[in-house]
């Protein structure tokens, strides 16, 4: 059935305004706005990341100082807006800090994890070293992640649709992929900033001679791959466990603070990019809420960065930038 652009744009409007429409509290979405602008003045003025999370990478301290940072956002931004909004019984509420609690420090401690960096091994070139390094710093987060989810899956959480999300029949999709062929433009446009070419592409093939005998295409092609794998991961942590996932305790409550959290990822990318990441990670959530699916999300979000691999790419063997 053929999907007009505005009838796809309609259709998750509809859908992200009967959220804003049952969720909206003054008094929480006030809050979550100056807990995000302080977040974004304290990194982006005053080197946040520059200065105190990334060394913390360089002392070895990232695995336990990543977890409790993201920890402290998301716990903030939580029972404050859980506390305005009058949930005691939420707040009250055990299982909400223990699964909350574990899903974050989890996420955290996969994203600090970094003594894989230290790894050697003999008869590799330092190409094929550095590579290998590369890929596992792609699909870290789900060897961290998937089994702890997969047990709580089948223990605890056997009435959230699907897998946190990854759910069968999805609603939707084809207005997703509407909505991404509408920022293609943006998308391309953005590619000629400044910030946007010291950034991207992420992988940078001209750097590589030649690993474990692939052509440039192919270890190219393979690390795209898991880059694009780690988007899946992110949309299954935020959209999946600390939407769908913690909806069944916090009801609508749980998007507000999992926006706080997502802007707090993307504190060592542009500003504008971690800008549009609150705006871009509402969005997502609420649909996620209402729809109990994150498909729409992992579509989106690995359309949105192949193409800025791409972009990337094209500026330095096309246009020589």
């Amino acid at each position: 059935m053929h999907i007009s652009i505005k009838n796809s744009l309609r259709v998750l409007a509809a859908e992200v305004a009967d959220f804003v429409r049952k969720d909206f509290d003054r008094r929480a979405y006030a809050f979550t706005a100056v807990f995000v602008v302080v977040l974004l003045v304290i990194n982006y003025e005053f080197g946040l990341d520059s200065k105190v999370l990334s060394r913390s990478y360089e002392t070895g301290a990232s695995w336990w100082a990543m977890p409790l940072f993201y920890l402290a956002v998301y716990l903030i931004s939580a029972t404050t807006t859980l506390y305005l909004r009058r949930d005691y019984r939420t707040l009250r509420n055990p299982r909400f800090y223990a699964k909350s609690g574990l899903f974050v420090l989890l996420y955290g401690f996969a994203i600090g994890f970094y003594s894989y960096r230290n790894l050697s091994i003999a008869g590799l070139m330092h190409t094929e070293m550095w590579y290998l390094k590369s890929i596992i710093s792609q699909i870290k987060c789900a060897a961290v992640f998937l089994l702890p989810l997969t047990v709580l899956k089948l223990t605890i959480d056997r009435r959230v649709n699907g897998i946190y999300g990854i759910a069968r029949h999805p609603r939707h999709i084809r207005a997703y992929l509407t909505l991404f062929v509408v920022m293609i433009p943006f998308l391309v446009l953005t590619s000629f900033t400044a910030d946007f070419l010291e950034a991207y592409p992420q992988f940078r093939p001209w750097y590589v001679e030649s690993v474990f005998g692939m052509s440039t295409w192919e270890y190219t092609l393979l690390y795209e791959a898991a880059y694009a794998f780690d988007f899946v991961m992110t949309e299954l942590v935020f959209r999946g466990t600390l939407v769908v996932g913690m909806a069944v305790i916090m009801g609508r409550s749980a998007v507000l603070p999992m926006v706080a959290v997502y802007c707090s990822i993307h504190f060592g990318k542009p500003l504008v990019e971690a800008i549009s990441s609150v705006f871009g990670g509402y969005i997502l959530g609420a649909l996620a809420f209402q729809t109990r699916h994150i498909w729409g999300g992992i579509v989106v979000h690995i359309c949105i960065a192949l193409t800025m691999e791409v972009m990337g790419l094209v500026h330095y063997y096309v246009l020589r930038r």
